[in-house]
């Protein structure tokens, strides 16, 4: 099968045609056709060899990158699952107690690309935060990809007041769309800065601080 693989830490993956599929071997496994998988800092992290759960000698095993993705099981079902193989590959093996089943209104992209962001905001609101609905939320670094997720997730749960600080100010002006209440640019000086998020948290104090930067 075609797949993207690693053959030593801290080289850069090699495109394969002929990479043995992987083979069933417990009754919970299950073999996906992936669609879509997103390659993130932890992926990076791992095939560089530089994060803890790497083996720790200088050569391993070929490895196919990617830890998680969108696909087809053998029966249809498209499913959004965490790999027990590589994902950047045609086929992978999951493990069916880390799957989730994806409606028909979202596509694979979208599905591949957002678990990882609604995750980083999601666990930060409600498990290191505990959130409540009706708080208020400053969201610092909110212009990224997964600042915007957070926004969205901390109205999702009821926040009563966003609050949202960033440098580019297009991306700042779109997050009031995406439900945020306050904007805040980080290209002002420090001393006016410090001013407005005091004059702001006198105001409505704030209750939760996800710091993105």
């Amino acid at each position: 099968m075609r797949a993207a693989v690693v053959y030593q830490k801290g080289s850069m993956p090699v495109y394969v045609e002929d990479f043995p599929e992987p083979v069933i071997n417990d009754k919970d496994e299950l073999l996906m056709s992936v669609k879509a998988s997103a390659i993130k800092h932890l992926d990076k992290s791992r095939a560089g060899g530089k994060h803890y759960s790497s083996e720790t000698n200088a050569m391993q095993q070929p490895k196919v990158v990617g830890g998680d993705g969108v696909g087809l099981l053998e029966d249809g079902t498209r499913v959004f699952a965490f790999g027990i193989t590589g994902m950047i590959a045609e086929k992978a093996l999951i493990d069916k107690t880390r799957m989730v089943k994806l409606p028909e209104s979202i596509d694979d992209i979208t599905a591949a690309a957002l678990p990882n962001a609604v995750a980083g905001s999601a666990m930060a609101l409600l498990f290191r935060a505990g959130m409540q609905a009706g708080e208020t939320v400053l969201i610092n670094g909110a212009t990224g990809f997964t600042g915007r997720v957070a926004v969205q997730v901390a109205k999702y749960y009821g926040a009563k007041r966003i609050i949202v600080t960033g440098r580019n100010e297009e991306s700042l002006q779109s997050l009031l769309a995406l439900g945020a209440d306050e904007i805040i640019s980080l290209k002002q000086g420090d001393e006016t800065l410090v001013a407005q998020l005091k004059a702001v948290h006198a105001g409505v104090p704030v209750d939760v601080v996800i710091d993105y930067l």
